[in-house]
């Protein structure tokens, strides 16, 4: 656990890197950051887990989303090199974040259950999305307006079954997992505005995407050394 916790603090420092070459406007030093810390979130995740091996599942599937989460973070790093592709990068570095939100869902799930009201509350935040889309004139076409809608709807499930899993159990895993569920419905709100809408000063965003998205990886990287 303390392993996991120094872990962390690590990758706290990388991702200050990370946020402090992007915003001196260093694309390459910023990415080399920006992979260093995404490999540290995943560490904290298997050192939580060599030294709490509680649930070989939930570590399998939120080590899935970890990864996911690294694709992502190496496709939309790319971008910032490449920017000849930007646009099929930031296509296929979303569907790989979106693909890492459905192991963490499925990982939640696994723990505590389903019900009705994460499903309600994903309906509700896919229609959030849409009026966010709507009110920001996000540079969208239909079918990418219905992916981010979906998108939002997987991040607001996340966060009621999360929540639904405190409830039950009252523990440090779930608090982690409450924390990191909410700071991605930031985070990626954050990013939805720098890469779809004509929003300026995109500096002030990128600064508070990347910073709410590596402390939610950590939060639920940690919620592995915290499970009981």
């Amino acid at each position: 656990m303390i392993f996991s916790l120094a872990l962390s603090t690590v990758t706290i420092i990388l991702a200050f890197g990370c946020v402090y070459f992007r915003r001196k406007g260093m694309s390459f030093e910023g990415m080399l950051f920006k992979f260093m810390s995404s490999i540290s979130f995943i560490s904290v995740a298997f050192s939580g887990y060599y030294f709490n091996p509680v649930n070989p599942a939930y570590f399998v599937l939120v080590s899935f989303g970890l990864i996911f989460g690294l694709m992502g973070d190496v496709l939309l790093g790319i971008k910032e090199i490449a920017p000849t592709f930007r646009s099929k990068l930031i296509i296929f570095g979303t569907s790989s974040f979106l693909v890492g939100h459905i192991f963490y869902l499925v990982s939640f799930v696994s723990i505590g259950g389903f019900g009705l009201i994460p499903v309600v509350v994903g309906v509700l935040g896919s229609v959030l999305g849409i009026a966010i889309i709507k009110t920001t004139h996000a540079r969208v076409d239909k079918k990418m307006a219905a992916v981010l809608a979906f998108y939002y709807g997987i991040l607001f499930i996340k966060l009621a079954v999360t929540v639904m899993n405190y409830i039950k159990m009252r523990d440090f895993s779930s608090v982690f997992t409450v924390a990191g569920c909410l700071l991605f419905i930031i985070s990626d709100t954050c990013l939805s505005f720098v890469y779809f809408t004509p929003v300026k000063k995109k500096n002030t965003f990128v600064t508070a995407e990347l910073a709410t998205y590596y402390v939610a990886q950590i939060a639920i990287s940690l919620s592995v050394a915290f499970m009981r």
